[in-house]
């Protein structure tokens, strides 16, 4: 028994160290630990394509790759020849704002070729590539790009580009490259590498390669892709998505919690406020004389009850003293992330809780069995003809 007991209150220890500790931590993960949001709307997660030609083809690979796949529309925005280099060809910047306002999505998936590799003109000079001015000026206009579309709540999955031909275009690409990587790094977006899914055993360029069955195909159409190529490139995005998206689903799962707004209450450690009690005149005259704070009128499920008013409650200062008299304040909602995306929620009321204890006489804090048995550690006397009761002769 005495071993039991020793159980239980290191139980209830760790508990309340685990509650103490972990609320604010818990609710910060369950806010942020998805990639993507969990609630798309209507229950399909809307990917917009954008870039120049590249991303073009790029799409029409996501596109056969989702193309059975009822949780995911794949939507094209690119835009053939125009890039950050050359903003009065097409302004990417200018223009995505109004992109984004004219559809709803959750994942951008972007994709910019070598057509980038090439002198950009600001405040009236001319920023050759190659330079420190024009890989700050290149990477300015990349960044606030990425940053418009996070601000906008998407998923961003930054595309590199694989390794070329000529060993000029394959350092124009990794030029490309450094930049698009940095980028995305510090903004929050994810770079997808492709350098190494379409080069040889040695690192070089190659025409050909295995696709998801193993089996060789032509994979590349010069320095650009040829169908299976997207559709490979597409793969890859596509197991980085995947993952994502399962992780989103997995925020969903908290017990006890109904729509996205519920749920958003329990991640915050939110609960409604609750509805406050009834006020009822004393009945000592059926036309409702006496002092109005004498009496409240409580609702207990289904049942009313008229109780004595003894205002707000006090805390309890002297646990071998008597408790103070007043109403409970609210239950205390202690939500704590466990593995698996799943989320524990507990729901802590006072002692003087009247749902608890309305229907049975009060005792002094230091007597009530709990108290008695996890902080003082005494054994309680066991009940006659109880299983712990070993008196002799048996009762």
């Amino acid at each position: 028994m005495s071993r039991l007991i020793g159980s239980i209150v290191l139980l209830f220890a760790a508990l309340l160290v685990s509650a103490a500790l972990t609320p604010l931590a818990a609710q910060d993960a369950l806010s942020h630990r998805s990639y993507i949001t969990p609630f798309p709307n209507g229950d399909r997660y809307r990917v917009v394509v954008l870039g120049d030609g590249d991303a073009d083809g790029l799409w029409s690979g996501l596109y056969r790759t989702f193309e059975e796949d009822l949780t995911v529309d794949v939507l094209n925005q690119s835009k053939k020849w125009t890039g950050f280099t050359d903003p009065t060809r097409y302004d990417w910047n200018g223009k995505i704002d109004k992109i984004l306002d004219e559809g709803t999505y959750h994942v951008a998936v972007v994709q910019f070729g070598l057509g980038e590799h090439k002198a950009i003109k600001e405040d009236g000079k001319v920023l050759n590539v190659g330079t420190e001015e024009w890989r700050e000026a290149y990477g300015a206009r990349v960044e606030t790009f990425i940053r418009k579309l996070r601000a906008a709540g998407l998923g961003v999955y930054w595309v590199g580009l694989p390794v070329m031909r000529s060993a000029g275009q394959r350092s124009a690409a990794e030029r490309l490259n450094d930049v698009f990587r940095e980028k995305a790094f510090v903004n929050g977006a994810k770079f997808i590498d492709t350098w190494s899914e379409f080069a040889d055993e040695n690192g070089q360029y190659t025409l050909v390669g295995t696709d998801e069955d193993g089996r060789s195909q032509r994979m590349r159409d010069g320095d650009g892709f040829t169908s299976r190529g997207n559709l490979k490139l597409a793969k890859l995005i596509n197991k980085e998505l995947r993952k994502d998206i399962e992780l989103a689903k997995k925020e969903r799962d908290i017990p006890l919690a109904g729509d996205p707004e519920e749920q958003d209450k329990v991640a915050k450690g939110l609960t409604s406020e609750p509805e406050p009690a009834t006020q009822t005149a004393a009945t000592g005259d059926p036309a409702g004389g006496g002092d109005e704070d004498d009496l409240r009128e409580d609702r207990i499920g289904d049942v009313s009850v008229v109780r004595p008013n003894r205002g707000a409650a006090a805390p309890i200062s002297d646990p071998d003293g008597e408790t103070g008299s007043g109403g409970a304040p609210d239950p205390q909602v202690i939500t704590s992330a466990l593995p698996g995306g799943y989320t524990a929620i507990s729901s802590i009321s006072a002692v003087s809780d009247v749902t608890l204890s309305s229907s049975r006489p009060q005792l002094p804090l230091a007597q009530r069995p709990y108290y008695r048995v996890l902080v003082r550690g005494e054994q309680l006397e066991p009940k006659s003809g109880r299983g712990d009761d070993f008196a002799w002769p048996p009762s």
